[in-house]
């Protein structure tokens, strides 16, 4: 194996585990027809379904993925095109659309959540079960501080 490292510390190896991660999804995604963006809306909006909770906004799919607006938008009328959610005024915000998934949108959420897990778990795997809480516990940290900063 060749070693690609560039020593950049801290930061690197995360951009570079993050890209390999990513990269393996995306791979592992194509058989789903689907994007890794658009897996991440498809997710932020089937555990609502699955709770039968209220439908989000999109404004909230795309604060919590961390796309602008217009990103977000285009990523939902892509799958809103392919009828895996539909887009409704929102009940309490006029203003707002809410998005939810379609009975195809909700079967593909489950199926593509199905074979994140899977790359999640070849991935991950190779650390233990208590680094891998570790390491989700010092990502949020130093998620939440940065968000604090920001």
């Amino acid at each position: 194996m060749t070693d690609t490292s560039t020593g950049g510390g801290l930061g690197y190896t995360m951009m570079k585990a993050a890209q390999v991660w990513r990269s393996e999804v995306g791979i592992a995604l194509r058989s789903s027809d689907l994007t890794v963006p658009q897996f991440f809306v498809l997710m932020a909006l089937y555990r609502p379904a699955r709770h039968g909770w209220e439908a989000p906004r999109q404004s909230e799919v795309g604060l919590r993925l961390g796309t602008d607006a217009n990103t977000t938008s285009q990523i939902v009328r892509a799958l809103e095109a392919r009828g895996l959610l539909t887009r409704l005024p929102h009940p309490h915000d006029r203003r707002a659309r809410a998005i939810s998934l379609t009975d195809s949108g909700f079967d593909l959420a489950r199926d593509a959540s199905a074979i994140v897990r899977g790359i999640n778990d070849l991935f991950f795997g190779v650390i233990a079960p208590g680094q891998q809480g570790a390491l989700n516990e010092i990502l949020k940290t130093l998620t939440a501080q940065s968000e604090e900063r920001t």
